[in-house]
C-alpha cells in the first residue's frame, strides 16, 4: 500500500502545474459565462431577435434553439457546457497518453520499475492521482462557476451545478483511459495522444451533425459524446449513460493494467509497432 501511495503522490505532484492552469482557466471561464446572462437577459428581445436570424443547422449543432436558448439549461448548454469535453478533453488525452509512456520514452521507467514499487501499486497508483487530478480541475471549474451565481438571474443552486460537471467528468475519463490504453500499444506518447484526440474530436462533430442525416445518428450511438448530459438536476440525467461511460472507462484502464504487466520497459526513445509481418518484412531486407 505504502508503494501505492508513492506512486499516487508522485503523479499528483507532477499534474499540479495542469491541475492549475486547467481549473482556474474553467474557473475563469465559468465567472465570465455567469455573470454575462443578466445583461442578456435585460435585452432578450433583441438577443432572441438575433438569435432568429441564426440558421437552425447552426443552433443545432450547439444543442439549442431559440425557444430555450434563454433558460438556464440552455443558455448553460450553449455558452458553457457544449464545447466542455473538447477544452478538457486537451488535458485527458495529454495526461492519459504520457501518464506512464513519458517517463518509459525518457528512459526514467526501467529506473522506477527496477526498484521495489510492483507494477500494479505503480500502475494504479499513477492511474489514480490522474483521476484526483481530473476532479480537481472540474472542482475549479464548478467552484468559479458558483461563485457568480449569487448575482445572476439563472436561478440555479450549487448543487444543480454539480450535474453538468458529474457528466463532463464522466466523458474526460473516457478520453483520458482511452489515451493510457492506446499509449501501450502506439508506438509512441505522441501518436496515442493524436489518435485520442482525433475519436475524441469526431465523437463532437458526428455527434452534434447526428441531426443532418440518419447515418451519422446512428454512427453517434457508438460515441461518448452522444451520452453527454446538460441538465441541472439528477432526475433529468440518466443514469445509465453516466455508469455506462464509467464502465467504459474502467474497462479500458483495466486492458491498459493488464497490458502494463506484460510490457516489456524500453530504456528511452519511441517504440515500434510490434507486429510481426512488418518485423519479418524488415529482417528479409536486412539478409538481401
Amino acid at each position: 500500500m505504502n508503494r501505492f501511495w508513492v506512486a499516487f503522490r508522485y503523479s499528483l505532484i507532477s499534474l499540479r502545474g495542469q491541475i492549475l492552469g486547467w481549473g482556474l482557466g474553467l474557473a475563469l471561464y465559468g465567472m465570465l459565462i455567469i455573470s454575462m446572462y443578466n445583461s442578456l437577459q435585460a435585452q432578450q428581445d433583441q438577443f432572441q431577435k438575433m438569435i432568429a436570424n441564426y440558421p437552425e443547422a447552426f443552433l443545432a449543432f450547439f444543442g439549442g434553439d431559440a425557444s430555450h436558448l434563454m433558460t438556464p439549461a440552455g443558455y448553460l448548454g450553449m455558452y458553457a457546457f457544449s464545447m466542455m469535453p473538447i477544452l478538457v478533453g486537451i488535458f485527458a488525452v495529454l495526461a492519459g497518453s504520457g501518464l506512464i509512456v513519458s517517463d518509459e520514452e525518457h528512459g526514467r521507467l526501467d529506473l522506477i520499475i527496477a526498484h521495489p514499487v510492483g507494477r500494479s501499486a505503480f500502475f494504479f497508483g499513477r492511474t489514480s492521482g490522474l483521476l484526483v487530478a481530473a476532479v480537481a480541475i472540474h472542482f475549479l471549474g464548478w467552484m468559479g462557476f458558483c461563485l457568480m451565481l449569487g448575482r445572476s438571474n439563472l436561478g440555479i443552486s450549487w448543487g444543480q451545478m454539480v450535474v453538468p460537471f458529474l457528466s463532463l467528468l464522466a466523458q474526460i475519463w473516457v478520453y483520458a483511459s482511452l489515451a493510457l490504453l492506446l499509449s501501450f500499444f502506439l508506438p509512441s506518447r505522441a501518436m496515442a495522444a493524436m489518435v485520442s484526440g482525433a475519436i475524441m474530436m469526431a465523437s463532437y462533430f458526428i455527434s452534434s451533425l447526428g441531426f443532418m442525416h440518419e447515418s451519422l445518428e446512428i454512427a453517434s450511438k457508438y460515441l461518448p459524446y452522444h451520452y453527454y448530459q446538460i441538465v441541472l438536476s439528477f432526475s433529468e440525467m440518466k443514469l445509465s449513460w453516466l455508469l455506462g461511460l464509467l464502465g467504459i472507462s474502467l474497462l479500458m484502464i483495466v486492458g491498459a493494467w493488464l497490458c502494463f504487466l506484460r510490457r516489456d520497459i524500453r530504456l528511452s526513445g519511441e517504440g515500434s509497432w510490434h507486429l510481426p509481418w512488418i518485423t519479418k518484412k524488415r529482417k528479409l531486407r536486412e539478409t538481401t
